[in-house]
């Protein structure tokens, strides 16, 4: 009977050692990568409770805000901005009437319902156009 070879003590501690090595570096690199996305979710929650939301007495004109303001309005994100200001650059040429002219008309854009109207109806505003194109607009 052959006598099966035994690896030396060195080997061994050498092998276990390196499996611990590796079981400590992938459970600290597992809690680094929950850590970082704890922090990216609460940084997002925070952001939507408002620090960027608009602020008291600030009103938003929907005919000339580029998206980033326009997503500063309640329940209009990325795809409502700007599907209001591809809207607004579809529905009017230079001196035409603005393509919203009371906050009613935003309902033209696909997902925004009476009730989103009435969310952002209080942080809006519409400027009358120039009698002539001399005058400068209200703001």
């Amino acid at each position: 009977m052959a006598e099966r070879e035994r690896p030396d003590q060195g080997q061994v501690g050498r092998g276990t050692a390196l499996r611990a090595a590796q079981s400590l570096a992938f459970v600290v690199g597992l809690g680094v990568c929950l850590a970082l996305s704890l922090g990216f979710a609460l940084g997002m929650l925070d952001r939507k409770e408002g620090s960027f939301m608009i602020g008291v007495g600030e009103r938003i004109n929907p005919n000339e805000a580029p998206a980033a303001s326009l997503m500063r309005l309640p329940q209009i994100g990325v795809a409502r901005a700007r599907a209001i200001v591809a809207h607004r650059g579809g529905a009017r040429g230079e001196g035409q009437t603005p393509a919203f002219q009371k906050a009613d008309d935003l309902r033209r854009i696909k997902g925004i319902g009476p009730a989103i109207v009435e969310g952002v109806r209080p942080w809006l505003r519409f400027d009358d156009p120039p009698q002539d194109g001399n005058q400068p607009r209200a703001r």
